[in-house]
C-alpha cells in the first residue's frame, strides 16, 4: 500500500500543470509559429521553471478563462480579478490600467464615469463586474456591449459604430497600431491602475509562484520584465 501511494504521488508530480492565460497581447499571445509568447507568459513561465515545474499553458479569451478554471479544467490561471470559492491566490502582479479610448477627431471630453452615460460603448467580457457597480451604473443608459474579440471591439471605434471602447492600456494600443497605424486615439484615463494574481486550485502551486515572484522582485528582474513600453505619455497615440 504505502509503494502505490508513492508511485501515485509521484505519477501526480510528474503531470504537467495546466496553466491558463489570457489571450492578449502583448501580454500573452500566440506567436506566428503558435507558440505562447508575451510579457505575462513569459513572467509566468520563468516562475514556474524556477520552480521545477512541467507546465502545458492554455491562452483563452477571458471569460473562457475563468470558466476553465472554474471547472477545474485548469491548475492555475492569470490573471484572476474575480473570487472564485476555494482557489489560492498569489500575491497581485500584473500592473493593469483599464482605460476608454477614443478616436482624437471626435474631439470627446471624458473625464468621469458619468460622461459615460450618453456614449456608444464597446468593452470586454465580465467588465461591469471588474470595474464595480459605479461603472456599471454609469453604463446602464448607454449603448454598451461586451465583446470577447478586441479586434472587433477596435474595428468599432474605426468605423465609428461605437465611440468608446474599455480595456486594458496596453493591450487596446498595442492593438491598434498594428490594425491603423494612421488612427489617432485619445485615452481616457478613467480607472485606476490594478494589479491582479493568478489563482490555482493547490495552495502549494500559489506559494511557489509567491517564492518565485519575491525572487525575481529582489533581483530586479521582475521590473525589467513589466517594464512600459507602451506610448502613452500626453493620453494620445
Amino acid at each position: 500500500m504505502l509503494l502505490f501511494m508513492l508511485l501515485q504521488a509521484m505519477l501526480i508530480q510528474a503531470q504537467p500543470l495546466r496553466v491558463g492565460l489570457h489571450l492578449s497581447a502583448p501580454w500573452s499571445f500566440y506567436n506566428g509559429e503558435g507558440e505562447p509568447e508575451g510579457t505575462e507568459y513569459r513572467l509566468v513561465s520563468r516562475i514556474f521553471a524556477n520552480a521545477g515545474y512541467e507546465v502545458q499553458y492554455e491562452l483563452y479569451s477571458y471569460s473562457r478563462l475563468l470558466k476553465q478554471f472554474s471547472d477545474k479544467k485548469l491548475d492555475c490561471a492569470s490573471p484572476v480579478a474575480i473570487a472564485v470559492d476555494g482557489a489560492s491566490y498569489t500575491q497581485a502582479y500584473l500592473p493593469f490600467q483599464d482605460v476608454a479610448i477614443s478616436l482624437q477627431d471626435a474631439g470627446l471630453k471624458v473625464e468621469t464615469l458619468q460622461d459615460l452615460a450618453d456614449k456608444r460603448i464597446a468593452a470586454y467580457q465580465q467588465a461591469k463586474q471588474i470595474l464595480g457597480s459605479d461603472f456599471a451604473q454609469a453604463v446602464s443608459t448607454a449603448g454598451y456591449l461586451e465583446l470577447a474579440e478586441r479586434k472587433l471591439q477596435l474595428e468599432l471605434l474605426f468605423s465609428e459604430r461605437v465611440q468608446l471602447v474599455i480595456g486594458e492600456r496596453r493591450v487596446l494600443l498595442h492593438l491598434a497600431t498594428e490594425l491603423a497605424p494612421h488612427i489617432k486615439l485619445t485615452v481616457h484615463p478613467l480607472f485606476a491602475a490594478q494589479s491582479y494574481p493568478a489563482a490555482c486550485w493547490q495552495p502549494e502551486h500559489a506559494e511557489a509562484f509567491n517564492r518565485g515572484l519575491a525572487q525575481l522582485a529582489q533581483s530586479g528582474e521582475l521590473a525589467a520584465m513589466l517594464r512600459d513600453k507602451t506610448q502613452a505619455g500626453d493620453g494620445t497615440k
